[in-house]
């Protein structure tokens, strides 16, 4: 069977994956925090939209406290971009096309 993707729900499609990256963030960040309390690590480089760097430990910490809130907005901001352009080019060309079978 033949299906078509002719419109995202931006604000669902947004907040969905925004929360996905967040989550996946808090183990990245309870990651940096242990070595940070193993004093194994002391420069810090976040390279996504903004890059931040920070070479002491108390930044480091709050950076990594912070990331996954940094993660979460910089992805729903990206997400709903990508929908609105895809709404709007998918009104012109049809929108992603895909085949399924019944189980």
């Amino acid at each position: 069977m033949k299906s078509e993707i002719t419109e995202l729900n931006v604000t669902q499609t947004s907040r969905t994956l925004a929360l996905v990256v967040a989550i996946l963030t808090v183990f990245i960040a309870v990651i940096g925090i242990m070595t940070l309390a193993a004093s194994a690590q002391t420069d810090v480089t976040f390279k996504f939209i903004i890059p931040i760097t920070v070479t002491d430990t108390a930044s480091a910490f709050l950076l990594y406290l912070f990331l996954p809130f940094y993660t979460l907005a910089a992805t729903y901001i990206l997400v709903a971009a990508f929908c609105i352009a895809y709404n709007l080019v998918a009104k012109y060309t049809g929108g992603i096309t895909f085949h399924t079978k019944p189980q």
